[in-house]
């Protein structure tokens, strides 16, 4: 994938690449997953793993150290946890995944450390906060394979687009294309705001056609 693809998605908001989408007829929005710090922003090609739960619990996992084995550099970590409630990512794991060059992580499941994770600069996505630790509860059972987020099949190369909106999720086959439709839209947006700014009301953006 181009790197000029992925320098595409980050000029612009979630919203504006869920247009681009709906315009392939792909529906790519993870529901129910939002920030923690709704400043921050994540956007990169997909670096995926999937928990399950241990069988008896108490017992020593291979959770946490598969989890931080797998950090890349310019990758956003997608992780397909068990539930809410249990946490798969904290404070000091944003700490190691910041210093590794992670864009940020999206998680179909808990998180904790919410005042460390606000105070930091590491951007964190998930389903809801616990204080409850996934560790000898959770073990790290995939990597690297097509796993659920929100709703959404996120595989390993698609692009993540996570803002204080949503997250959305762009298969790796279609990048390309639907990046060009996102400069298409983020130009017409441009248009429609300098029109704006410069006085329009409703009728004469009506009377121009156009979309927002």
């Amino acid at each position: 994938m181009d790197s000029e693809v992925i320098e595409t998605f980050r000029t612009v908001d979630s919203s504006i690449v869920s247009d681009a989408l709906d315009q392939y007829g792909i529906d790519g929005v993870a529901t129910e997953i939002g920030a923690v710090d709704p400043s921050q922003k994540a956007v990169g090609r997909v670096h995926t793993l999937r928990f399950e739960p241990v069988s008896e619990p108490g017992s020593k996992t291979n959770f946490p150290y598969a989890l931080l084995e797998e950090l890349r550099a310019d990758r956003v970590l997608a992780i397909d946890g068990v539930g809410p409630e249990l946490s798969c990512w904290g404070g000091n794991a944003c700490v190691l995944a910041e210093r590794a060059g992670v864009e940020g992580v999206v998680v179909d499941g808990g998180y904790r450390d919410v005042p460390d994770i606000r105070s930091g600069s590491f951007p964190v996505f998930g389903r809801a906060p616990t204080p409850k630790t996934g560790q000898r509860r959770l073990t790290v059972e995939e990597v690297g394979g097509t796993i659920d987020i929100g709703g959404v099949a996120v595989s390993a190369d698609d692009v993540i687009v996570a803002d204080g909106t949503g997250v959305v999720v762009v298969p790796a086959e279609r990048a390309s294309e639907i990046a060009a439709t996102v400069a298409e839209i983020r130009s017409e947006e441009s248009t429609i705001e300098e029109k704006i700014d410069a006085g329009a009301t409703v009728a004469d953006l009506e009377d121009d056609d156009h979309e927002f």
